[in-house]
C-alpha cells in the first residue's frame, strides 16, 4: 500500500535542491503501533514512482516526510489501512490531493 500525493495549483512538488517539478510522488509508509492500542507513528518515504520504489531509489522533495503522529478513535484498530487513512487526511489538510494505492 502507498499514497499517491499529487501537486495542486497552489502546492507544487519540487525535487529538493532543484526547480524540477513533479506532478505527484509515490509515498510508502512505515508505521509503529504503540502498546497503548491508540497511537500510531507513521514514517513516509517518497519516490518518483512505484517503479523507482521497486528499485529502492528514494527522492527528496519539498513534500513533508517527518513522522506523523496520530491518536486513533477507540473504535478503530491500529492497522496498515488505518495508518494510510490518517496519513492521507494529514496530507490533504496540507493542501495536496491524495489517493491510497492498494496495489
Amino acid at each position: 500500500m502507498a499514497l499517491i500525493i499529487k501537486a495542486t495549483e497552489n502546492l507544487k512538488i519540487n525535487i529538493s535542491g532543484t526547480e524540477l517539478e513533479l506532478i505527484e510522488v509515490y509515498a510508502r509508509l512505515e508505521f509503529v503501533a504503540k502498546a497503548d492500542g491508540r497511537t500510531l507513528e507513521v514514517y513516509p518515504s517518497t519516490y518518483v514512482s512505484k517503479a523507482t520504489f521497486n528499485e529502492g531509489r528514494i527522492v527528496s522533495t519539498n513534500t513533508p516526510t517527518q513522522v506523523l503522529n496520530f491518536t486513533i478513535e477507540p473504535t478503530e484498530q491500529q492497522s496498515l489501512e488505518t495508518a494510510h487513512n490518517y496519513a492521507k487526511t494529514a496530507y490533504e489538510q496540507l493542501g495536496y490531493e491524495v489517493i491510497i494505492d492498494l496495489i
